[in-house]
């Protein structure tokens, strides 16, 4: 009885566990990058964010950027069935922005070394 008990609150959980909104991460890959090759004082990009220091989130309507570097960025959300800028802005430090109807979104983020991170997201 106490493990039919235990189980029924797992299941009940599991079912109420999407009316919490919890924010879901976006995945950002490199789409550019400047480099110049023959630059001497570049040893494995020294000096350039790393991927995984700009940060997105989506949680509900509300899209979190953020950057662990000292370094400016300037974000684009895209609707791209339209090609439409749906929030544009920049970045230094963390921000969120609010995006405005639900549906498919792309992230765009350009740094000031020239490297642009992308992301795509749903907005329920």
């Amino acid at each position: 009885m106490k493990k039919a008990f235990i189980l029924a609150l797992f299941v009940l959980g599991m079912c109420n566990a999407s009316a919490f909104a919890m924010a879901q991460e976006i995945l950002l890959t490199e789409l550019y990058s400047i480099m110049p090759i023959d630059d001497p004082k570049d040893d494995l990009n020294e000096g350039r964010p790393r991927p995984t220091q700009i940060h997105a989130s989506i949680d509900g309507d509300e899209l979190s950027i953020g950057t662990d570097a000292d370094e400016r960025a300037y974000v684009e959300v895209i609707d791209p069935e339209t090609g439409e800028v749906i929030v544009e802005g920049e970045v230094e430090g963390e921000t969120t922005m609010n995006i405005p109807e639900e549906g498919d979104y792309e992230v765009y983020i350009y740094t000031e070394s020239g490297m642009v991170l992308t992301g795509e997201f749903m907005v329920e």
